[in-house]
């Protein structure tokens, strides 16, 4: 059986819709777009973190915990690693898990580029 792929106009048509969505606060319809890209392309560090954004704007703290366990997989794009870094310290603290949030934090103002 072939296996489909999606070209990159589908894929820059993916992601417009799935931030539009974001944008106009339809998190669930950008939540499906981004599991359609990720379907396609596991690897898509950008759809991943706009799944754990959009998780974050629904209050699934869990959600953006499970996401972001393994860190390592956004480190190919140093502003995203850093936005999922401030999430997942955010999703830990509203979890009850302010040791490993003040963790985070603290490894994220060591850098001298403070939390922005």
């Amino acid at each position: 059986m072939k296996e489909s792929v999606l070209s990159l106009r589908d894929i820059e048509t993916l992601k417009t819709l799935a931030d539009f969505y974001y944008r106009v606060n339809l998190f669930e319809s950008s939540m499906r777009t981004l599991k359609v890209m990720l379907t396609f392309n596991p690897g898509d560090v950008w759809a991943r973190g706009m799944l754990a954004r959009c998780h974050d704007r629904m209050r699934s703290y869990r959600e953006v915990i499970a996401l972001t366990d393994d860190m390592s997989f956004f480190k190919s794009d140093e502003s995203i690693m850093r936005a999922m870094m401030l999430l997942r310290a955010r999703a830990l603290l509203k979890e009850g898990r302010g040791e490993e949030s003040r963790v985070l934090i603290l490894e994220l103002t060591a850098d001298g580029k403070g939390l922005v």
